[in-house]
């Protein structure tokens, strides 16, 4: 039976916080530009077609994630040269502060042109954050997480993403209920961005608080171990990633893919599906999307557990083919009723969010101490940029020129994909490079609740990376 040092546990339930407060913010950021994308749509864009007013509004959500790369590196740099702590307190700062100036923009009345310039500007702000708080949260977390436990560990940060995005749905729900349709358009809107700064200062005090992870405090210390590795410590971490672990980052963009547009299906673009495609009033469909989200955020707590169970392969598999086999019913499921509606998107968000589980622990597996940051932070962010910010734009052209269900098939293709990925290309390995040059290897070898039978020399790992095979 597994012991927990109490004192260990205390230090895990802190860093879990001081991760989890930031995915919280980012998709409660992206969830209310999303719920809120009619109300922009007709507030920042000269009056005309709404689908195309919807289109636009739906191209800057978009636009914005194609700097999250640039954030990945600028911010996997900082993780991978200063420590995770400094990354990801930059991060919940830059993040919070953009998210809130959304809510004090001049409309296209009062400034024509200049309103969805700025509006771009803040969500730029947005995405350039984002590309070093989705992966840093993971890699503090993850990093320092006994290997039994890892799964489990990750899964909050989960947890928190799901209700960032349901408070926001709950907010959208609330203020449509309290307010009239006119003070909506006037300034109601606006009051849920403010949010996220007294979020960011919680943020900004529960990240003061954590110190720097073990890994990356051994890491810096290992290239002084001997004249050889020192050339290694010059060179960038990120130049480092692509020469001793590109097909691992690789491997991270192809399953983060999947992670992407199933989870910006829902969160980006399903109310307004809803809305628009299923007949459903704005009240309703986000009262769908919440009671979905609470329940997937239920099943993660199962799910945690189960990816300590199986290996990182069983694991991504199972989730692929889940997501693969329920992607066309649940869409098909939408137009029967609000109930049936809830149930069966709260049953695919359960494996959809799953995937941001698997993601976290391969972020962490797949690469070296010394470039997880910089590495992860690349392919996570290059693959939600590619797929995450277009998917609501892409699933709204794919329901209006082919219909509602059309989406659904996109993202099957993913699943697919998914499918192979894991099975080809997630590891079946614990253990944990501290070096990519394999001056030093940190393995850990605490208790996990189940037998390790072998460990072998994992052929496509970075060098000198030892494996557990389950």
């Amino acid at each position: 039976m597994e012991t927990i040092d109490p004192a260990a546990a205390q230090k895990m339930a802190r860093i879990r916080r001081a991760g989890a407060i930031g995915n919280f913010i980012e998709y409660f950021d992206n969830a209310l530009y999303a719920y809120f994308a009619v109300t922009i749509a007709a507030l920042f864009f000269p009056p005309g077609d709404p689908v195309a007013n919807l289109l636009a509004t739906f191209a800057i959500f978009g636009v914005a994630f194609f700097i999250r790369p640039v954030g990945g590196i600028v911010f996997g740099y900082v993780g991978d040269r200063f420590g995770r702590k400094r990354q990801l307190i930059y991060a919940i700062l830059l993040m919070s502060v953009s998210t809130a100036a959304i809510g004090i923009l001049p409309t296209y009345e009062s400034v024509g042109i200049l309103a969805p310039l700025l509006l771009l500007v803040c969500r730029l702000a947005q995405g350039f954050s984002v590309g070093g708080e989705s992966t840093g949260a993971f890699v503090m977390v993850v990093e320092q997480s006994p290997v039994g436990r890892r799964g489990r560990n990750a899964a909050p940060l989960v947890i928190t993403t799901i209700l960032g995005a349901a408070v926001a749905a709950s907010l959208s729900a609330g203020i449509s209920l309290v307010f009239s349709d006119e003070a909506m358009i006037e300034y109601a809107w606006r009051l849920p961005f403010f949010v996220a700064l007294p979020l960011g200062i919680v943020g900004l005090i529960l990240r003061a608080r954590i110190g720097e992870s073990d890994a990356f405090k051994e890491a810096t210390k290992a290239p002084a171990r001997s004249a050889s590795a020192r050339p290694a410590a010059k060179e960038s971490p990120l130049r480092r990633a692509f020469r001793t672990s590109g097909k691992q980052m690789l491997t991270l963009f192809l399953w983060v893919s999947l992670v992407a547009v199933c989870g910006y299906m829902v969160v980006g673009y399903m109310v307004s599906h809803l809305v628009s495609f299923e007949g459903y009033d704005q009240l309703s469909a986000l009262m769908i999307l919440v009671c979905a989200q609470l329940m997937a955020a239920v099943g993660q707590v199962f799910m945690g557990r189960l990816a300590d169970k199986f290996s990182r392969k069983q694991f991504g598999m199972l989730l692929s083919g889940c997501l693969a086999v329920l992607l066309i019913p649940t869409f098909f499921s939408l137009s029967i009723g609000p109930v049936v509606a809830a149930v069966a998107l709260g049953i695919f968000s359960t494996f959809q969010y799953a995937t941001m589980i698997s993601a976290g622990c391969a972020l962490v597996e797949l690469f070296p101490v010394d470039v997880r940051s910089s590495a992860s932070g690349l392919a996570y962010s290059l693959a939600f940029s590619v797929f995450g910010g277009t998917m609501p734009f892409v699933a709204t052209s794919l329901s209006s020129n082919f219909g509602h269900i059309a989406p659904a098939y996109y993202a099957v293709a993913f699943a697919i994909v998914g499918f192979l990925v894991a099975w080809k290309g997630l590891p079946n390995a614990r253990a944990m490079d501290v070096t990519s040059s394999g001056e030093s290897l940190h393995v850990d070898r605490e208790a996990t609740n189940h037998p390790v039978p072998t460990i072998i020399q994992a052929a496509d790992a970075p060098v000198a990376q030892k494996a557990e095979h389950l």
